[in-house]
């Protein structure tokens, strides 16, 4: 009997040190960073002419389109951001976001000022996003020889660290 309370003794201190004992702390997941890459569809300079306006148009609107590729192992919301960089008084900018074949798209208004979306846009890890789910466009209203900049920064929903940048230059002939 002695010795079993003995052996009970010695395996609930075994016990208790054993839960005393510091564990390792839980090391927060590594925030991944470039793993998003802007793609221009149809490269990053882009012209408009203004010759092509029907007769009695006085706005010409360009579009233009960019891919997002998630490079990394996990599916990331992204957050998308115009900023002007060169605008002539005559032109406004804006972008669509998001899938339009399942009305997750949104189109934004027409605009001369920075601009955040107010909606996130999911990418899955290791695809690309149809040009589809971020067209941009500038619009211009009848000044020849006018020229835009804009830069687009594509950005992971709770980790800014994770983007890319993207800068248009259009041009109006």
């Amino acid at each position: 009997m002695k010795k079993l309370q003995i052996l009970l003794a010695i395996a609930a201190l075994t016990f208790f040190i054993s839960c005393s004992e510091e564990e390792t702390p839980v090391q927060p997941d590594v925030k991944e960073t470039d793993s998003i890459e802007l793609i221009a569809t149809e490269g990053t300079e882009i012209e408009g002419d203004m010759n092509t306006l029907p007769p009695g148009e006085q706005e010409l609107i360009v579009s233009f389109h960019t891919e997002i590729k998630n490079k990394g192992t996990r599916d990331l919301k992204l957050f998308a951001k115009m900023e002007i960089m060169e605008l002539d008084p005559e032109q406004t900018s804006y972008f669509c976001w998001g899938d339009p074949s399942t009305g997750d798209g949104i189109c934004y208004q027409p605009m001369t000022t920075d601009f955040l979306s107010d909606r996130t846009l999911t990418v899955k890890a290791g695809e690309t996003s149809p040009p589809g789910n971020f067209q941009q466009y500038v619009s211009n209203r009848s000044k020849f020889g006018a020229n835009a900049k804009v830069r687009y920064i594509v950005y992971e929903d709770g980790n800014e660290d994770n983007r890319d940048t993207i800068i248009y230059s259009i041009s109006f002939k």
